[in-house]
């Protein structure tokens, strides 16, 4: 469930609660519909669980209380602990916020200030405590662990320590033998993360092990880039690795280098990579998963190939895009919203024909008319060297189009990767519409000393028409 710039990472997730009464069960919390609710037993000290089953840096936790009439059964929520963190017990994680009360049926948001954690937990200190949810929302913003989604490989497998559960959401803090990977004892041992896209890494978080050998991350190196070369291990240096304390997560800023691909190695005769858990944070290229289009395709250069994520320096002749020799060509991104662009990034073919790409303008706005190239300009390309990428400032230029074409005849363009950076604007602006038609609507009955403010982010809700017991019912 997305909102705007932010996720709903709670939903239908695997959820368990202390007790259960009659058949109010503990999925009711994250199932997206608040007319329904789990309920505990009154018990000592109850508690409401949600397993996210990967590591988020939580923003908010969106919180609704039962709807009744009667103080008694609303008032139940008062002095509730919201917990998060990697532990699955109740008491060891560290608190996000203790609510103090929450009005009938009303949603109240606690911020969390980006702790990170697998669980969200949820509980009443205390003795005949009830403990209801009506619905449990746990909010990350979109820039999260990019490394999740991921596909990792390693030079070599020690057991049962394979690559994938370095990623796997669990910092291996609880289950160290199967929570993390590792390699064999050998020379220069890697591991690498394919981010699947190009992105600009800001940080990179590393989880070492919690036994004996902590000292085997000494000297590791973490690399960031967009070449396979040396699988991988020939990319830029984001960090170096001192050290890391048995069982600590320790960050590591690269100050937004880009690319795909997130490698650490340690170089050196017998030596053993052990990783528990590698989280990666950075901005996304927003052409991906964009629609594209070009004035005409010379053999297998499809416009797609733009928009890869392969830049192409690997197999120009299979990762880039191309039209035919003609006038005036063109190609096309429709990113499907309206996008603030800070940046443009334009990758040029590694080759001997380079200089094709000299003069091609880059356009950015909402219309279509003659194929968009009528839209406002962000820069024109004097020249980019061969296999190189440039970067073009467009100083949050509002455009759901981004065109790339090239004035003249006898023209050629050829483009081996086209990344967008920038801020959507379409869900803030419907906001901004709805606050601006209701304070008209307002006016026009006289009332316009009034302050209109989104307490939370708007969403839609599908109603959802089941036997569960609802908020309003009394028990």
């Amino acid at each position: 469930m997305v909102n705007g710039q932010e996720e709903n990472v709670a939903f239908q997730h695997t959820a368990t609660q202390s007790s259960m009464y009659k058949f109010w069960f503990s999925e009711y919390a994250v199932d997206g519909d608040r007319g329904s609710y789990s309920h505990t037993n009154p018990q000592t000290d109850p508690w409401w669980r949600v397993d996210l089953m990967k590591v988020y840096r939580v923003n908010r936790v969106a919180i609704t209380n039962r709807l009744s009439p009667t103080s008694d059964t609303v008032s139940r929520i008062n002095g509730a602990v919201i917990r998060v963190g990697n532990f699955p017990d109740i008491y060891s994680n560290p608190i996000c916020a203790v609510i103090s009360t929450i009005p009938s049926g009303a949603t109240a948001n606690f911020s969390c200030g980006a702790m990170e954690g697998r669980y969200v937990i949820v509980h009443i200190p205390g003795n005949g405590k009830t403990l209801n949810l009506c619905e449990v929302e746990v909010y990350r913003y979109l820039g999260g662990n990019r490394a999740v989604d991921g596909a990792t490989t390693q030079s070599s497998t020690s057991g049962n320590w394979i690559s994938e559960r370095a990623i796997d959401g669990n910092r291996g803090l609880q289950q160290l033998n199967t929570g993390c990977s590792s390699t064999l004892s050998e020379t220069n041992p890697w591991w690498r993360l394919d981010l699947l896209h190009i992105y600009r890494v800001s940080e990179v978080v590393i989880t070492n092990r919690k036994d004996c050998c902590a000292e085997q991350i000494n000297r590791a190196e973490i690399r960031i880039g967009n070449s396979l070369e040396n699988n991988g291990s020939n990319n830029p240096i984001c960090a170096v690795i001192p050290a890391i304390p048995a069982g600590e997560s320790y960050s590591y800023s690269c100050g937004g280098m880009e690319g795909r691909y997130v490698n650490l190695i340690i170089p050196g005769d017998m030596k053993t990579l052990t990783l528990c858990e590698v989280e990666v944070f950075g901005e996304g290229n927003r052409a991906v998963g964009g629609a594209v289009i070009q004035s005409s395709t010379f053999t297998g250069w499809f416009a797609e190939k733009a928009i890869d994520s392969n830049r192409g320096f690997q197999q120009l002749y299979t990762g880039c895009s191309s039209t035919l020799s003609e006038t005036n060509p063109w190609w096309r991104l429709d990113l499907r919203d309206v996008y603030r662009v800070s940046e443009v990034v334009i990758t040029n073919r590694n080759d001997s024909y380079a200089e094709q790409i000299n003069g091609a303008e880059i356009r950015i706005g909402n219309t279509l008319e003659n194929n968009g190239n009528y839209n406002p300009i962000c820069a024109v390309i004097p020249a980019i060297p061969a296999g190189e990428s440039y970067s073009y400032s467009c100083n949050g230029m509002e455009g759901r189009y981004v065109i790339v074409h090239i004035p003249g005849d006898w023209k050629t363009l050829t483009l081996c990767e086209v990344e967008v950076y920038g801020k959507d604007l379409t869900e803030s602006a419907m906001r901004e519409n709805v606050l601006k038609q209701l304070g008209s609507a307002l006016a026009a009955r006289g009332l316009t000393d009034v302050t209109l403010r989104w307490s939370q982010t708007p969403k839609r809700v599908i109603r959802k028409v089941n036997a569960k017991s609802h908020c309003s019912k009394e028990n």
